[in-house]
């Protein structure tokens, strides 16, 4: 996501991902212990959404006999 800065041409890239996450939580007062869980298994989370489009998309490819 982009937003405008106070000036017209000047563009500043918000964080998006784990890095908007991280900033949240640390925003909320969770020890660094709890970020480091909370990263394992945001990460772990995004590999098991990408093997599930990945199965998906291959099952979609194959034509049905």
């Amino acid at each position: 996501m982009i937003r405008e800065a106070s000036t017209i041409n000047e563009r500043v890239a918000a964080p998006r991902g784990w890095d908007a996450l991280e900033i949240k939580l640390k925003d909320r007062g969770l020890s660094s212990v709890e970020i480091q869980e909370a990263r394992k298994s945001f990460f772990e989370g995004i590999e098991a959404l990408s093997k599930m489009f990945l199965l998906v998309y291959d099952a979609e490819k194959k034509p049905l006999v």
